[in-house]
């Protein structure tokens, strides 16, 4: 397996940049187990991850993160973990991908295809939510839309968290996907790290010839990764 132009986020770094706690992240991810009386039970995970992970050592390419951005939204909107994972099943047969979420049909075309998923998996509770037609609205939000753009196959390619004209992007064919300075194509996490070890703005900006108002951009984006 290559991760050449894939991105590769160790998973405290997925976490981290979009704001999931790690353990939470793992089991979705890898599934998990648990006891309930004298009965050891097993649930899976809500994805094929797209590389081979082990439990220790779990890297996340830029397709998992984008289908993770939206399956929080999900998450956040109260369809539970469980509704999530029966979708992206009969989602990812519906549309033909292993990652539903990351891909534009599901931007752009979200509500009938949970529509389609409703009444394959004959759940009410589905047509109750995409019958709030606001509340669906919301969950695939057009200001989040607005921030990914996608490839000729329609997949995620590029995030832009701050919006495309906030300067900053996660690009898999550039510093391996990491949060990026666009123009400048400095890492965020770098600006944030000599600033975090009292160097200033000032010594920054000549260091590395950037706009001042650029690295407090990187500084602000970081310390709201933080938060």
């Amino acid at each position: 397996m290559t991760y050449l132009g894939k991105g590769i986020y160790t998973l405290p770094t997925a976490a981290k940049i979009l704001g999931i706690h790690p353990k939470k992240m793992r089991r979705w991810i890898n599934g998990y187990t648990y006891q309930k009386n004298t009965e050891h039970r097993s649930v899976k995970p809500i994805f094929k991850a797209e590389f081979e992970n082990n439990s220790n050592d779990m890297i996340i390419s830029f397709i998992d993160l984008a289908e993770l951005l939206l399956i929080k939204n999900f998450i956040q909107y109260g369809i539970s973990v469980q509704k999530i994972r029966k979708a992206a099943i009969t989602a990812s047969k519906i549309l033909e991908t292993s990652h539903p979420f990351a891909i534009r049909k599901m931007y752009t075309d979200g509500k009938s295809i949970f529509a389609k998923i409703a009444l394959e998996e004959n759940d009410t509770s589905l047509l109750d939510l995409i019958k709030q037609q606001y509340q669906f609205g919301r969950i695939i939000e057009p200001t989040l839309y607005a921030c990914i753009d996608f490839n000729i196959n329609n997949n995620a390619e590029k995030w832009w968290p701050l919006g495309k004209k906030g300067g900053i992007v996660l690009d898999p064919s550039r510093n391996m996907g990491q949060p990026i300075l666009h123009k400048q194509n400095v890492k965020t996490e770098l600006i944030y790290d000599l600033y975090r070890n009292k160097h200033s703005i000032d010594e920054i900006s000549e260091w590395y010839e950037l706009d001042k108002n650029a690295i407090k951009t990187a500084i602000s984006f970081e310390e709201g990764l933080v938060a």
